[in-house]
């Protein structure tokens, strides 16, 4: 009885990550000149959160966050799957680390094109934008996750 839930407790793991990238209708870019080829879930919570380093090391510069606004499906889809948090637990989160720490929650833009704009035109920018959106005619981004 014991290899069978050995077997599920090891396989669900490469369940949700396989799972999250076959269903997930979004991808984190970041600007083309930025050296950083990909990233893992945890490394883009982290950034998000501003709980790791705030420069990117290998170009030495400032990590800017990009947040959405006006575009509630793929916010949603971006606290579920790679925050693992609501709404309200964002908004609390950085209520708190403002106070504490005067860590500002991420710019907020409204659409994919403002979106991918800013990080085209920003070395440090990191960002989310539906998948159908990026395109290889654009060299200005380049999607690190998933």
């Amino acid at each position: 009885m014991r290899k069978p839930i050995l077997v599920l407790f090891i396989l669900f793991p490469l369940f949700l990550s396989v799972s999250w990238k076959d269903n997930s209708s979004l991808v984190v870019i970041v600007n083309s000149h930025n050296s950083t080829d990909k990233l893992t879930k945890s490394e883009v919570k982290l950034i998000y959160l501003r709980k790791i380093t705030k420069r990117w090391n290998s170009i030495n510069k400032n990590i800017v966050p990009v947040d959405r606004k006006d575009s509630p499906d793929i916010r949603k889809d971006f606290l579920n799957t790679v925050l693992g948090m609501t709404d309200d637990e964002l908004e609390r989160y950085f209520t708190e680390q403002t106070y504490k720490y005067e860590d500002l929650p991420p710019i907020q833009l409204s659409s994919d094109a403002e979106v991918i704009d800013f990080v085209g035109k920003n070395i440090g920018a990191i960002g989310y934008v539906s998948i159908n959106s990026v395109s290889s005619d654009n060299s200005s981004v380049k999607v690190i996750y998933p």
